[in-house]
């Protein structure tokens, strides 16, 4: 019973993003590994109402969204916002080209609490490339704007386009 207490606790904002993902419409779930997504893909590994699948490159991952899409599924993919650089010809090429609605969600490292510099660069220009891309953008730097993901992933199938939910890496880490 402790450890199931510790466990919920820790999990608590992933939890939270998941149940807003899905109350928004997002019911097909991908990711490539992250540290801070660790929890969520735990959530999903275990839930039997969406599918959900690990897959090794972002922008591979677009391809299977598009997929999903035309299988009436709202795709949601998660990654680090090192996968946006990867992915930029795909989502221009493929999802907007088509209007294809998909959820970005963005693990934002670099971040302040970052502990890996290296990470530095990418967050240093992950919202230029979304701005460049007109991609739609939720910053999640609190608890309190996870309560905003289920509008904005129903936001994403309105507009036809992807949309992106960055969630900070001090509001990530110790969940």
């Amino acid at each position: 019973m402790v450890l199931l207490k510790y466990y919920s606790y820790k999990m608590k904002i992933s939890q939270k993003i998941i149940t807003n993902l899905k109350e928004g419409g997002a019911d097909f779930f991908l990711s490539v590994p992250c540290k801070l997504l660790a929890n969520m893909i735990t959530i999903l590994e275990n839930d039997k109402d969406i599918y959900y699948s690990a897959i090794p490159r972002e922008e591979e991952g677009m391809g299977i969204c598009a997929g999903a899409y035309l299988g009436n599924k709202l795709p949601c993919i998660m990654m680090q916002n090192t996968g946006i650089g990867n992915s930029v010809n795909s989502i221009v090429s493929l999802l907007q080209l088509y209007q294809m609605p998909v959820v970005f969600l963005i693990s934002y490292r670099g971040t302040p609490g970052e502990p890996v510099g290296a990470q530095g660069g990418m967050a240093s220009v992950t919202e230029d490339i979304l701005n460049t891309l007109r991609i739609p953008m939720l910053h999640c730097n609190t608890e309190d704007d996870l309560d905003k993901i289920s509008t904005f992933t129903n936001h994403a199938k309105v507009i036809e386009s992807p949309v992106a939910v960055l969630c900070n890496f001090n509001l990530m880490k110790d969940d």
